[in-house]
C-alpha cells in the first residue's frame, strides 16, 4: 500500500498558544503575462499579502471553497484546477488567534468580475512569481507558487 507524501509544515507553535486547526483551500491563479494573483490584506492596523483563499466552510468541498474565497477577496471570479500541495502552516492571526491553518492549493484561472460582494479589507493586486513568492506573508503559499510555476513551464 503506498503511503501519501509528508505534508509539509511551516512555523512553529509558541509556547502557551492553543491553535485552532483550520481547514483551508487557496487558488494560485496567473493572467497571460504570467503574473500571479495575490490579495493585500489589511486588518487590525497590518496588512500583508496572501493568495485568494481561506476557511473551508462546513458541507463545502475544497475546491467550492478555494472558488467562494477566490472571488470574495479577489472580486473575480475562478474555475479550481489541479491539487498543487497540501500544508500545514502555525500562524497567528492580526487579531491574535493561534491557527494552525490545513490548507490544499489549487491551480485557479481567474475570469471576469464576479457577482459576490468584494471583501473590502482585501485587494488584488498582480505580481511576478518571484515577487509573490518573496512578499507573501505565509511560507505555504510561496511553497504553492513555487510549485505552479515549476509546473506551469513548457517542458514541464
Amino acid at each position: 500500500m503506498a503511503s501519501s507524501p509528508p505534508v509539509p509544515t511551516f512555523g512553529a507553535p509558541k509556547k502557551g498558544l492553543r491553535y485552532t486547526r483550520r481547514p483551508c483551500a487557496f487558488g494560485v491563479a496567473a493572467d497571460k503575462a504570467g503574473r500571479i494573483l495575490c490579495v493585500k490584506v489589511t486588518s487590525a492596523g497590518q496588512s500583508w499579502l496572501d493568495l485568494p483563499g481561506g476557511r473551508i466552510e462546513k458541507g463545502e468541498t475544497e475546491t467550492e471553497a478555494m472558488t467562494r474565497e477566490f472571488e470574495e477577496e479577489s472580486g473575480l471570479t475562478c474555475k479550481a484546477g489541479t491539487l498543487l500541495v497540501r500544508t500545514r502552516q502555525y500562524l497567528v492571526t492580526a487579531k491574535g488567534k493561534a491557527r494552525l491553518n490545513i490548507s490544499g492549493y489549487f491551480a485557479a484561472s481567474a475570469g471576469k468580475k464576479s457577482k459576490r460582494i468584494h471583501d473590502s479589507d482585501h485587494d488584488p493586486v498582480w505580481l511576478s512569481p518571484a515577487d509573490a513568492i518573496a512578499g507573501l506573508r505565509d511560507e505555504a503559499a510561496a511553497l504553492a507558487v513555487a510549485i505552479w510555476l515549476r509546473r506551469s513551464r513548457p517542458d514541464s
